[in-house]
């Protein structure tokens, strides 16, 4: 593990430099975050995150000289795990893993956070401000480099952060790392039983669709609610690539279904999408 690179990209507020840091200290690995970098920066200069983000829009110097610096790190030879967006395109050596969180759980974890220069309100206003920053960075990187930081297929791993410790997502982590530098298969995605919506098939390996930040279970049902019988905090799945993945999700995945699948699991949704909303 030493001389291994693990790169974390993912959601705002999903936990990725408290997972770095228990990686750090587990495995002697050095631990690099551009977050912290651009928080420096954004204070330096008396914004928020969010205005630098927008600043950076017209000001690609400071990108570049960020970028320079993950560049320089797949030279590296000691073992590195780098909290970056984009470590997984400049350091293409380093076990790419995403950590995403559902939106209202990443907010209260910004809000929690309590840092100076991103102080807010509520939690809905935390929310909003996570959304802007996201839609900030995925532009400046499409127009920058060509590359989607939202295609989750650009990543080796993902892993929901949402209801699970930073521990067991490190733990998570440095498994599918050992899986994947000895060439062996694994399910890309593992996600939080609280966030899969039944819509689909019982039969067959679990695999999910997403829309609009929901996830749908479009085969594997049985086996998903097997893994939440056993207490399994994540659930392995593969991802389907449904043509119209919204309109599969409105005419499959009913409020009697989901009200079935909460007597079945004893699981809670965490949250139901705009269709289900009454």
């Amino acid at each position: 593990m030493k001389q291994v690179k693990i790169s974390l990209a993912g959601d705002l507020g999903s936990g990725k430099s408290t997972v770095g840091k228990v990686l750090e200290k587990q495995f002697g690995l050095r631990y690099y975050s551009t977050g912290t970098i651009q928080r420096e920066i954004a204070e330096g200069m008396g914004m928020t995150p969010l205005q630098l983000n927008r600043y950076m829009e017209t000001h690609p110097e400071i990108d570049q000289k960020i970028d320079d610096g993950l560049r320089a790190l797949e030279r590296a030879e000691a073992g590195l795990v780098i909290d970056s967006r984009m470590a997984w395109h400049f350091v293409p050596s380093s076990f790419a893993v995403y950590m995403m969180a559902a939106p209202l759980v990443a907010a209260a974890r910004i809000l929690a956070a309590g840092r100076a220069n991103e102080s807010f309100s509520t939690l809905e206003e935390a929310a909003s401000s996570v959304a802007a920053r996201r839609e900030s960075e995925a532009r400046r990187y499409k127009d920058m480099y060509g590359v989607d930081i939202c295609d989750l297929e650009n990543y080796d791993y993902v892993i929901d952060t949402s209801f699970v410790s930073p521990d067991t997502v490190a733990a998570h982590i440095a498994a599918h790392l050992q899986m994947f530098a000895a060439g062996e298969s694994f399910a890309r995605y593992e996600i939080c039983p609280a966030r899969l919506l039944p819509a689909g098939s019982e039969a067959g390996a679990p695999a999910f669709a997403e829309s609009g930040g929901f996830f749908y279970i479009v085969s594997g049902a049985d086996a998903v609610a097997q893994a939440i019988s056993r207490g399994e905090p994540l659930v392995a799945c593969s991802r389907c690539a449904l043509e119209d993945a919204a309109a599969f999700a409105r005419e499959n995945c009913t409020e009697e279904k989901v009200e079935s699948w909460v007597r079945r699991t004893g699981v809670t949704p965490a949250a139901l999408p705009p269709f289900l909303q009454r």
